[in-house]
């Protein structure tokens, strides 16, 4: 498990006591950079800030978290600020750690709390199990002991029909959420045929009409956008699986594929399909916005009269019954 370290260079000889305290987790790399991966002399300072933010990127978006040490002069250095701010854009988990509890924190992570070293144990022990556990739940250590992988033909082929049947589900949570997305799409055209229709053809209350129907337009999107995030959360699941299964299997298709992909951070060679679906929803419920707002701002004497009139209906029903 990698994890990218932010500090500042100044604290170099604490830093390294900080890390000395954590070499009993052996499964745990740190990545820091060197100060000359910064810069020495004026004359390369702009070349080696290039390299050094290169370098700098690389390593947190290849880290399975992010470890800012405060120290004292931290709060002050642009550089810290900007490797924070990667760290969030490439949406890593940021633990804080002061070196000195009057160390003041920069203010890019003020909305993160901050740990004591003890707590911050607890946190290594966590991230540290995460795979364990998804192991442990995995595998039924009385059907399947991973120590006889090697070995066991049988377990073997178990664990490939296994490997099919999730595989099989996943493709088919693929094809549910393409007619999820067809439905709603369709859904959303006749809407808005709709709206047009009563545009030209209802005279009275055409109004309050058009307006319920940008309104149900609205929930509709909200919806569809709310399932897109399910059904995108569901799949990055089972495919955490797959690749867990794969590690026990002769290849790895799949963690292959994510790699010849660059591992989604070159948007040239890979695109996030859920991101570009969401995208969908959005436009939709803006369109909806758009509408809504324009009908009560231009219209809002004839709709308060609608309503009114609806009202007096009603009241009158009711007092007759």
């Amino acid at each position: 498990m990698k994890v990218f370290l932010i500090h500042s260079f100044s604290d170099k000889v604490d830093i390294d006591k900080f890390i000395d305290k954590l070499k009993k987790y052996k499964k745990l790399k740190f990545v820091k950079l060197k100060y000359n991966e910064l810069f020495k002399s004026k004359f390369t300072k702009r070349v080696n800030i290039c390299t050094w933010k290169s370098r700098a990127k690389k390593g947190i978006y290849k880290s399975n978290f992010v470890i800012f040490i405060v120290g004292e002069n931290s709060h002050n250095s642009k550089h810290i600020k900007w490797e924070l701010r990667t760290a969030k854009k490439a949406k890593k988990k940021i633990y804080i750690v002061k070196l000195d509890d009057s160390f003041e924190v920069s203010d890019e992570v003020e909305d993160i709390k901050i740990i004591t070293e003890e707590e911050f144990d607890n946190i290594i022990e966590l991230e540290l199990n995460i795979n364990k556990k998804m192991e442990k739940v995995l595998f039924n250590k009385r059907e399947f002991e991973l120590s006889n992988v090697a070995i066991a033909i049988e377990s073997k082929k178990i664990l490939f029909d296994e490997y099919k049947l999730l595989l099989q589900t996943s493709e088919n949570l693929i094809a549910r959420r393409q007619i999820m997305n067809t439905f709603f799409l369709t859904a959303n055209g006749v809407l808005i045929s709709l709206f047009g229709l009563i545009t030209g053809t209802i005279k009275s209350n055409v109004h309050l009409h058009q307006c319920t129907f940008a309104i149900v337009g609205a929930l509709l999107c909200l919806s569809w956008y709310s399932l897109i995030i399910s059904y995108g959360q569901l799949n990055t699941g089972k495919f955490a699986v797959l690749n867990k299964l794969e590690q026990y299997l002769p290849v790895s298709i799949f963690s292959a594929e994510w790699v010849a992909l660059g591992e989604g951070k070159d948007k040239k060679i890979f695109r996030s399909f859920t991101k570009s679906e969401k995208k969908i929803p959005l436009l939709f419920l803006a369109i909806y916005s758009f509408l809504f707002l324009a009908i009560i701002f231009l219209n809002v004497v004839p709709i308060i009269n609608a309503i009114s009139n609806y009202y007096f209906i009603i009241r009158q029903m009711v007092i007759h019954m």
